[in-house]
C-alpha cells in the first residue's frame, strides 16, 4: 500500500465536471427522504462514480489497487466505496453511508480481490471487504449525515498518510504489523483487519510478492559481488551501478507490489552500497 494524494485529483481540469456531476447526484441523493426511493436512485445514478475511474487511475500509482498494489488483469478495477454506501456487516442497524454515495473522497481505485467477497482456499473462509467496514469503537461510529463524524476506521486507508507506513512484508510474501509499532495494539488490529477484509494475504499476491522477494534477493547478491570490484574496475562498477538502478525502480509508486520491494531492499540497508547508492533515492525508506 502507497500513500495516495486524492486531494490532487482535484487539481486536473477533467476533474471538475466530473466532481460536479458526483456532486449533483448527491444532492439528490439528500434531497430523496424514502430509504428505498433513496437506493433506488443511487443506483440509477451509479455512473457518475464510474465515469472517475479514469481520474482515478491518473495518480502517482496509475493503474494498479490502491489497497493491494496488485494487478487486475482483463477487466477494470472498481471504484470501491471506503465507506460502504448501502449496509454495513458490522451494524445491522446502519443504513450505509448513503450520504458518501457520490463524495469522491470516499473512492478508493481497487481490484476485484480487496473490494468483493471470495472464498479463499488457503483462509478456508470468505474474505474482502464487500460491506465491511469495521471501527475502532462502535459506539461512535458515524451514523447519519446530520452527526459530525468522530468514528476512527478500522481498516487502514490509503490516502491517509499514516496508514501506508503501518504495514511491512514478509519473505513469504505475508503482510505483517511493521517493527516499529509492535507496542501498538490499535495499529495491530487496523493491520490484522486489513488482511481480512482487504484480502491482502490472497493466495496470488503472495506468490507475486515472494517472486519479487526472490528478484530482490538476486539483485542484491549480485551488487554484493560487483561492489567488491567496484572501485579499481570499470565494468564491476558499472555492474553496481545498474544493480542500484534496477532495485530503485522496484520502488517506484506506479510498479506493482513497490512497498514491498521498498520492506524487502530495507532488509540489507547494513549493505554500504545499499545504504548509500539505493536507500537515499527511494522517498522515506530513510525512516524506517
Amino acid at each position: 500500500m502507497r500513500y495516495i494524494d486524492i486531494e490532487s485529483l482535484r487539481a486536473r481540469p477533467e476533474a471538475h465536471a466530473l466532481i460536479e456531476a458526483a456532486d449533483e447526484a448527491q444532492r439528490e441523493v439528500e434531497q430523496e427522504g424514502d430509504p428505498e426511493a433513496r437506493k433506488a436512485l443511487i443506483k440509477a445514478r451509479s455512473q457518475r462514480w464510474r465515469n472517475l475511474r479514469a481520474l482515478l487511475e491518473q495518480t502517482d500509482v496509475r493503474k494498479k489497487c490502491w489497497y493491494t498494489e496488485s494487478k487486475n488483469p482483463g477487466t477494470d478495477d472498481d471504484v470501491d466505496h471506503y465507506r460502504p454506501k448501502g449496509a454495513i456487516e458490522e451494524r445491522k442497524d446502519h443504513p450505509g453511508y448513503w450520504w458518501e454515495a457520490f463524495n469522491w473522497r470516499n473512492f478508493r481505485l481497487s481490484c476485484h480481490r480487496a473490494n468483493r467477497l471470495k472464498r479463499s482456499g488457503e483462509a478456508g473462509e470468505t474474505l474482502g471487504k464487500g460491506s465491511h467496514f469495521p471501527v475502532l469503537d462502535e459506539g461512535m461510529r458515524w451514523m447519519s449525515p446530520s452527526a459530525p463524524c468522530v468514528e476512527s476506521p478500522a481498516l487502514l486507508d490509503p490516502t491517509n498518510p499514516s496508514d501506508p507506513q503501518l504495514l511491512t512484508f514478509l519473505s513469504n510474501g505475508r503482510v505483517d504489523l511493521a517493527p516499529a509499532f509492535d507496542e501498538d495494539a490499535i495499529a495491530r488490529e487496523r493491520v490484522e483487519n486489513s488482511r481480512r477484509y482487504l484480502h491482502l494475504d490472497w493466495e496470488d499476491f503472495v506468490e507475486e510478492r515472494t517472486s519479487l522477494f526472490a528478484r530482490v534477493s538476486s539483485l542484491i547478491e549480485e551488487g554484493n559481488a560487483a561492489a567488491m570490484h567496484a572501485a579499481d574496475d570499470p565494468g564491476a562498477a558499472q555492474r553496481l551501478k545498474k544493480v542500484a538502478q534496477d532495485l530503485i525502480r522496484l520502488t517506484k509508486p506506479d510498479q506493482y507490489y513497490s512497498a514491498a520491494a521498498i520492506a524487502y531492499i530495507r532488509i540489507h540497508r547494513s549493505r554500504g552500497w545499499v545504504d548509500r547508492a539505493v536507500l537515499p533515492n527511494i522517498p522515506g525508506s530513510q525512516e524506517a
